[in-house]
């Protein structure tokens, strides 16, 4: 306990400009994690497949700005989740919390139909603060996987009439994550993230016939809930190469996880229209409440350049694969295919230091990504792209920002009676640099 105290006045842990922050801080990370445990991040007929919807990796609005290129960024005021081994960048003596939120406007689009629907949702929530002279820390919450959708159809059946199929689904995978970097030399940096993975996922299928012909309206429900720990490594290069012009290169891999998880199945009767939400339960057909068995999570590996005037501009570009091939459910394999990622953007500061335009000092970003999805529908590969923007603007007398940026983007396709999605995404965050490590004046 004196140790704990002598650390405290020694560092001026807890003085009176910076107790308030740092205990909103903390209640911010508590009911966030409670709500995007149970808030719906998406609504995409896509994510009935599979886990769902996978978000970037590099989701933080600076990143999602510049394509999403990530792997070989770092800075002092960054928190890089992407690539653990950027944490070292953070300085000795300063705190940094960086969240995020998100809203989506969608078009879904087939042949002959159009529908317009919107989400939003806490995006991230993260942490970084240096430990020793070598060694520095992270630790915050994201989003790992997305499910929500809500298809009905209607199917006309030779001797039976129009029978009518509801499709439901919601929930998601969050993590959870602890990020340790450490300093190899002065160029190289070696990092590890530890995640904690933990959700549920529901879906349910409804079956309605015509009350003129005896058959019994059905409803197949399964609840998949995981929970297990799940790792990412990261390895950083970065060598100025004259002049304040920096070379950056990194990689990062995860190999394949084995997920513990339970499914709950039920399946019921019930009169009336499920389509009409006035459906009555008729009976149990079948339940099962405990299925014990794993998901297996595929491995992937990531590789990113990036070229940087220090304070002035950057250009960098990523590219990501991994084997979906490998992924099972409870010994049920998707017939997944592998996916790729390819990202290419930067960012330009007409002038940091600027003291007669404000507008000079802010970061201007611009990116594009194209990538090819683990989905494969009627023999062809779901794609997607996005080209985004966005803008970093500096607080007076802080290294602190605010961070906007937006996507344009479509996934999918109308051809073979498929979907296509046009998405306008819209991303906003804070990230906060404060000096915590202070050593007192007094004693």
């Amino acid at each position: 306990m004196q140790l704990i105290i002598r650390t405290i006045k020694k560092y001026n842990l807890f003085n009176n400009q910076g107790i308030i922050f740092r205990i909103f801080l903390t209640l911010i990370l508590f009911f966030s994690f409670i709500c995007l445990s149970a808030q719906t991040r998406i609504n995409s007929p896509y994510s009935i497949y599979g886990i769902g919807h996978i978000p970037s990796r590099s989701n933080n609005v600076r990143s999602m700005s510049m394509g999403g290129i990530a792997y070989a960024l770092s800075s002092p005021g960054f928190i890089n989740v992407a690539n653990p081994a950027s944490y070292t960048a953070f300085d000795s003596i300063s705190f940094v919390f960086d969240g995020g939120i998100f809203g989506a406007l969608v078009t879904l689009k087939s042949v002959n139909l159009s529908q317009k629907t919107n989400y939003a949702s806490i995006n991230y929530l993260t942490f970084g603060f240096p430990v020793t002279k070598w060694w520095r820390s992270s630790f915050g919450l994201l989003p790992f996987s997305d499910v929500g959708y809500n298809i009905s159809n209607e199917v006309v059946i030779d001797d039976v009439g129009l029978v009518r199929y509801l499709t439901q689904g919601l929930g998601g995978l969050n993590q959870v994550y602890w990020g340790n970097a450490i300093k190899i030399n002065d160029n190289l940096s070696f990092g590890v993230n530890a995640a904690y993975l933990f959700g549920t996922i529901d879906k349910q299928l409804s079956t309605t016939f015509p009350d003129s012909v005896e058959m019994i309206n059905t409803r197949i429900y399964n609840s998949i809930t995981a929970d297990d720990f799940y790792f990412t490594y990261g390895l950083q290069y970065r060598k100025e190469i004259k002049n304040r012009l920096i070379l950056g290169a990194g990689v990062v891999f995860s190999n394949s996880t084995k997920i513990k998880a339970q499914k709950k199945h039920l399946v019921t009767s019930y009169f009336g229209s499920s389509l009409a939400n006035i459906a009555f339960f008729r009976d149990t057909i079948e339940y099962n409440p405990s299925i014990r068995g794993d998901i297996i999570l595929p491995g992937y590996i990531g590789l990113g350049l990036v070229l940087q005037k220090t304070d002035k501009w950057l250009i960098g570009a990523d590219y990501t694969w991994q084997n979906w091939k490998k992924y099972s459910a409870f010994d049920s394999e998707d017939s997944l295919k592998n996916s790729m990622n390819i990202s290419v953007g930067g960012q330009f500061t007409p002038n940091r230091y600027s003291i007669l335009s404000y507008w000079e000092r802010v970061n201007y970003r611009i990116g594009f990504r194209y990538y090819s999805s683990y989905l494969e529908l009627q023999n062809k590969q779901i794609n997607g792209f996005g080209i985004s923007f966005g803008l970093g603007f500096p607080l007076r007398k802080s290294r602190s920002t605010i961070n906007i940026g937006f996507e344009i983007g479509q996934f999918g396709t109308t051809d073979n009676k498929l979907l296509q999605e046009n998405i306008i995404k819209f991303t906003l965050g804070i990230s906060i640099y404060e000096r915590w490590f202070v050593k007192s004046k007094y004693k």
